[in-house]
């Protein structure tokens, strides 16, 4: 599966986004939404969330921490089908989770490797603002050297 790029798709009146084509290729009749951590929707293929969920059962039964997990992901989990246009209705709560109003919103559509991210458009902007630097630091851990030079990109 190749997941990688982004779109900016409007919500319509009724809570649905359009998906483009490119990541419609990536996906079959549903799709699995859920809350992420940082005001986000995950967004998988039943493929991708059977083994995520298995993996969140898989821990203690009574472990407060795993229980956390198990409330953001699996209480929040919906499978929703695409319809025939290639739209996904939003539910309610995870459309006030994610800050996604019908009708006034952008959702942007991440593919970023492992599933999809839905964000509202600005929540997603003043995100990558506030991370900037945590992410430069994680660039120069990972990868080494210089940093956004050796990326192509300037420094501050």
């Amino acid at each position: 599966m190749r997941l990688e790029g982004a779109s900016v798709n409007p919500v319509d009146a009724s809570g649905r986004i359009t998906l483009r084509e490119h990541q419609l290729d990536e996906l079959e009749e549903s799709v699995v939404l859920t809350q992420g951590f940082d005001g986000n929707i995950l967004m998988m293929s039943p493929e991708q969330w059977g083994p995520f969920r298995d993996r969140l059962l898989e821990g203690p039964l009574m472990d407060p921490e795993v229980d956390d997990l198990r409330r953001l992901f699996l209480g929040a989990a919906t499978e929703v089908m695409l319809d025939d246009r290639g739209r996904v209705k939003i539910p309610e709560p995870l459309r006030q989770w994610a800050g996604l109003a019908p009708g006034r919103s952008r959702a942007r559509v991440l593919n970023i490797g492992t599933r999809f991210e839905v964000w509202e458009e600005r929540r997603y902007n003043a995100y990558m603002t506030r991370q900037r630097p945590a992410m430069k630091r994680a660039a120069k851990e990972r990868f080494g050297g210089g940093g956004e030079r050796e990326a192509g990109t300037d420094q501050e």
